[in-house]
């Protein structure tokens, strides 16, 4: 069995100490293991691993040249015999199978695994703790931690030079339509609340009309134009209902009504031969009879309601007269 040693930093916060040093894939290959709920029923308590996720880390760091900087958490067990030498800084340990438990960081490690390179990974290792200790530090990590907004990335991904190019107009007719339209002030780009539409809820919502439908392949600028139109009649029909539920900012509203935007937008175009604000709205008009009190739930249950409710109401009749025989 062989032994390690490596520079390390001792952090001491609240009276628990660890160490934060550098160990290579290779090291940790042999020393780490991950107790899972469903493989150890009494002791377990990581989820499984994703496979995928985890392979998808390894090609992030084989073929884009990416980086994790973030540290996986250890806990050193009995058989690692870790040793820290207060006067030169080093961290030592026994390279020995199942001696360092992963509290923290199970996909970035198998995704280390995966990977063709050795990688130095940074690990902030705890020892002497007891199994209560470990799943209490898991717990802390794992309720504590918040992820970045999903808006948040997709508001600074341009600045990363990441965007997709259906995102970057996304985000020009974000922008626009955020400083002239009837969603002024009502679309955030880099966080979510109530009463607003988040950038990521517009992203998905937009998504469609991009990619295909009348407007597809338009510019930026009639896009935008006709959009505007369309929030605006959509928005002074609610309006005309008096109904304080009849928001064009309320996220299943908006969500349905660019679900059906494509559709509607080919209607006005073969029957008014424009997509003008009056056309819209002579179109639309009978969505006022929408029962706005129903629509009380969040999910996708309720958008898909209010969607099948606005396509009936916009069926077109058709009449069969004599004169057709």
């Amino acid at each position: 069995m062989a032994r390690k040693t490596v520079n390390a930093i001792k952090c001491t916060q609240n009276n628990t100490t660890f160490y934060v040093a550098s160990i290579s894939s290779k090291t940790l290959r042999e020393m780490c293991f991950v107790s899972r709920k469903k493989e150890e029923p009494i002791k377990g308590f990581q989820r499984l691993l994703n496979k995928k996720r985890a392979k998808d880390i390894a090609n992030y760091l084989d073929a884009t040249n990416g980086v994790i900087p973030s540290a996986l958490i250890l806990s050193a067990q009995d058989n690692a015999k870790v040793r820290f030498d207060e006067q030169s800084n080093k961290l030592s340990f026994e390279i020995a199978k199942d001696s360092m438990l992963v509290i923290d960081g199970q996909h970035r490690l198998y995704g280390l695994l995966e990977a063709e390179k050795d990688y130095e990974m940074p690990v902030s290792i705890f020892s002497n703790l007891n199994t209560s200790s470990e799943v209490k530090l898991f717990i802390d990590i794992n309720t504590t931690q918040k992820g970045v907004p999903t808006a948040l990335i997709l508001d600074i991904k341009g600045q990363a030079g990441t965007e997709t190019k259906i995102e970057e107009r996304q985000r020009i007719l974000f922008d626009r339509l955020n400083k002239d339209s009837a969603l002024a002030g009502y679309l955030l780009p880099n966080e979510s609340k109530a009463g607003k539409i988040s950038r990521t809820v517009f992203n998905s919502s937009t998504q469609a009309l991009f990619e295909g439908g009348p407007v597809a392949d338009l510019n930026d600028e009639a896009i935008y134009k006709t959009i505007k139109n369309y929030y605006e009649a959509v928005d002074v029909l609610f309006k005309q209902t008096e109904n304080p539920n009849a928001r064009l900012n309320k996220t299943v509203l908006f969500k349905a009504i660019m679900i059906i935007f494509n559709e509607i937008c080919e209607k006005c175009l073969i029957k008014y031969k424009n997509v003008k604000t009056e056309s819209f709205m002579d179109y639309l008009y009978p969505i006022t009879q929408l029962n706005f009190e129903e629509y009380t739930g969040t999910n996708n249950a309720t958008v898909n309601k209010i969607v099948s409710d606005l396509r009936n109401l916009l069926k077109e009749k058709v009449e069969i007269g004599e004169e057709m025989f």
